[in-house]
């Protein structure tokens, strides 16, 4: 029998941290706050982050206890982003936009040893309860400014504890496979869920991140990840940044089209990602002239994903020289399992329909499209299924400490015939032979109307193509005859100059007339959840309070 000759080295967090300083010392982080910018290079990064991890051991931090933060896009984040797990501390990023009712559940699971907050979040932290176990509390003021913040205990400064830390000079053995990070689901149609990502998951979504097929970032890019990072670990941006020597830039809270504009112009971003509304801001103020479009020059790619991304934004942003690529994951894929790429032998035409789908899987990432009966469906590209997921990134259960072995969520998953595991992603999609995948509806989305299947995603992407439209979210209302219709709510571009459309009309001339729902609501704006999408469980609510019409 012939055997490895292959030497064993585990792939953690801290081979980021050694790679900064050895391989690209030079390259600079940047945060923007307000219209100040403070750059460091990686090698300082590098320097605070085993400062900082340092400090953690010697203030009786173990492995397999958690930190948490409770922070914006900003250096000191991206530091305990390096230093947590490269101890053998689990990271625990918090959505920050969520309630403190939701956030206390978080914390009565993870019970964190320590939380490193931003001092300007005072008001909600003085509404947390934290656990017992949480007996350290460390400020953190990326704009510079120190409010006092109540706490039961006394709250460290994080500039005081970084000057009298000693930098931790040499790494602690770990183990790929033990947990890294944890996040949680949007939670925006039920609880949210926690994921526990592990060192080995998290490195290698980084390195499937490089692929020219999947991100292609290279040491040449400037990256911006505007989408936070308490949100699926910043799409796993920051730590792909880390590991090819792309430079980072961060815009602390802000998402407005003037600060994005500044930060691309005068750090010369080639690389940014958000979600699609972040992205509608940013070309609606280059079309009104509030964004000068010579500030976005630089700018080549925008991966975008949390949301289907409509050919009016493709378009507008492809005139300026910027190409969109169309992405799809979510937390529990840690996040990133489809990028849309233009494979060998697509026509023009063909890649003109193709570019609008969240594209192939990465490798590494098994996908699969289930039907009803529990069968493959045929790769034809019209058949739907339920899109499935599988592999070294894709989670197999959720976090759940109440349980014997801290895993519940079992009817999210299935077991194939080979004993491989599946993450049943709700996710309703087709497929073709040459692996492009198409998001037709979510599971709970879809509308049945009079024995037919409505694609809610189908209305809101027709509903995106009129110029009036900002933004779009169709969802199901029940009907006496229909048994269910579709409801569609939009917002309109600001200082739209005509009267209200006939998006009735609109959809009549393009959908079957049964596909066309009963009414359009405008709103002034569609409700967002936590990381930025269209809350359609309120929605939903709206739906059901709504009178007649």
């Amino acid at each position: 029998m012939i055997v490895s000759t292959m030497q064993e080295g585990a792939l953690t967090t801290q081979l980021l941290v050694d790679r900064m300083t050895s391989i690209h010392a030079h390259k600079r982080v940047f945060v923007g706050v307000d219209r100040d910018i403070s750059p460091r290079t990686f090698a300082e990064t590098a320097a605070r982050t085993r400062r900082v991890a340092g400090w953690m051991l010697a203030s009786g931090l173990r492995e397999g206890d958690c930190v948490a933060t409770l922070l914006w896009n900003c250096h000191e984040h991206l530091e305990l982003f390096l230093a947590v797990p490269s101890v053998g501390c689990v990271l625990h990023t918090i959505n920050t936009r969520l309630s403190a009712e939701t956030i206390n559940a978080m914390l009565a699971e993870t019970r964190p040893r320590a939380l490193f907050v931003d001092v300007g979040m005072a008001q909600l932290f003085e509404a947390l309860t934290l656990p017992a176990e949480t007996t350290m509390v460390v400020g953190v003021s990326p704009s510079g400014t120190r409010p006092a913040m109540a706490s039961d205990s006394p709250v460290l400064d994080y500039t005081t504890v970084m000057a009298a830390a000693t930098p931790l000079t040499r790494w602690p053995m770990l183990k790929e496979q033990q947990a890294c990070a944890i996040c949680y689901t949007s939670g925006t149609s039920g609880k949210s869920k926690g994921v526990v990502y592990s060192h080995r998951s998290a490195i290698l979504h980084a390195i499937a991140m490089l692929g020219v097929d999947a991100i292609a970032m290279s040491e040449k890019d400037v990256c911006f990840p505007i989408v936070p990072m308490f949100h699926a670990l910043g799409w796993g941006f920051p730590y792909a940044a880390c590991m090819s020597g792309a430079e980072l830039v961060f815009s602390y809270r802000n998402s407005d089209p003037a600060s994005i504009a500044h930060l691309v112009h005068t750090c010369d971003v080639t690389l940014a990602t958000a979600v699609p509304t972040v992205w509608s801001g940013v070309l609606d103020a280059v079309r009104r002239g509030d964004v000068n479009e010579t500030d976005l020059k630089s700018l080549r790619r925008l991966p975008i994903g949390g949301a289907a991304v409509s050919e009016d934004l493709v378009s507008g942003f492809e005139a300026m020289g910027i190409s969109v690529q169309h992405c799809w994951g979510m937390t529990e894929v840690s996040p990133l399992g489809l990028v849309s790429s233009r494979r060998a032998g697509v026509s023009d035409e063909e890649w003109r329909a193709l570019r609008m789908t969240p594209g192939m899987p990465l490798p590494g990432c098994e996908l699969r499209v289930i039907s009803e009966q529990g069968h493959e469906v045929p790769r034809d590209g019209r058949s739907p299924g339920e899109l499935q997921a599988s592999g070294p990134w894709v989670t197999g259960a959720y976090f759940d400490p109440a349980s014997s072995d801290g895993h519940s969520g079992a009817g999210s998953f299935v077991t194939d015939g080979r004993g491989q595991a599946w993450l049943k992603t709700g996710d309703v999609a087709t497929w073709d032979t040459r692996g492009y995948v198409r998001i037709v509806d979510r599971a709970k989305d879809l509308i049945k109307s009079g024995g037919e299947w409505i694609s809610s995603i189908e209305l809101e992407s027709a509903l995106c193509t009129h110029p009036a439209v900002s933004e779009a979210a169709v969802v199901p209302i029940p009907d006496s005859h229909w048994q269910e219709r579709p409801l569609a709510y939009v917002s309109l571009v600001r200082d739209w100059p005509g009267q209200e459309p006939d998006l009735k009309g609109f959809l009549a001339a393009r959908l079957p007339k049964w596909q066309v729902p009963d009414r359009v609501i405008v709103l002034l704006e569609l409700p967002k959840g936590a990381t930025g999408k269209i809350d359609k469980r309120r929605l939903r609510q709206l739906a059901a309070s709504a009178p007649v019409a």
